[in-house]
């Protein structure tokens, strides 16, 4: 038989999500991205921070000799507690700068609503610019390796911002 204080000790287990190597800033959205949702799809947490997955009801009525009782729902204890780790997860990955425009909000789901509101618009500009960039690189006085290292930093760029172009 298991001791009950060893039960509840491993149901209340921390989240590792890992470090956030590069904090967002107004400027690296797009990368800050990529290195921020693979550690949110290894802790299988993508759809609460995308709110696909509510909160459950904290009160569950139930039958219990005969009579209607409410009780506390373990399944929404459960749910907060990956969700505001997330939360913190998400809040510390980010700078001071941006987090002023998260502050408020209590939930993953609502911080990440924001920040891609925030940021919709500028990778936009981001991924055109970078376009424009690659169409007009010119070799001058690089050299070959400089130019060809270049290309394949806009490229990775784009890459990064989800909108690939081939290698030729």
């Amino acid at each position: 038989m298991q001791d009950p204080s060893m039960a509840s000790s491993s149901s209340s287990t921390s989240l590792q999500l890992g470090q956030v190597s590069e904090k967002l800033t107004r400027d690296n959205y797009v990368l800050w991205k990529a290195q921020f949702l693979p550690a949110v799809r290894g802790a299988q947490l993508l759809r609460i921070l995308e709110g696909k997955v509510p909160a459950p009801s904290p009160i569950l009525k139930v039958l219990l000799d005969g009579k209607k009782k409410e009780v506390s729902n373990p399944e929404y204890d459960s749910w907060v507690s990956k969700d505001q780790q997330l939360l913190s997860y998400l809040l510390n990955s980010i700078t001071r700068e941006v987090l002023a425009g998260v502050a408020t909000m209590t939930t993953s789901a609502e911080a990440w609503k924001a920040l891609e509101v925030m940021f919709a618009a500028q990778s936009r500009a981001r991924v055109t610019n970078l376009r424009m960039q690659l169409a007009t690189l010119k070799k001058g006085s690089l050299t070959t390796a400089a130019y060809f290292n270049k290309m394949q930093n806009i490229k990775d760029e784009l890459d990064a911002a989800g909108k690939s172009i081939g290698d030729e």
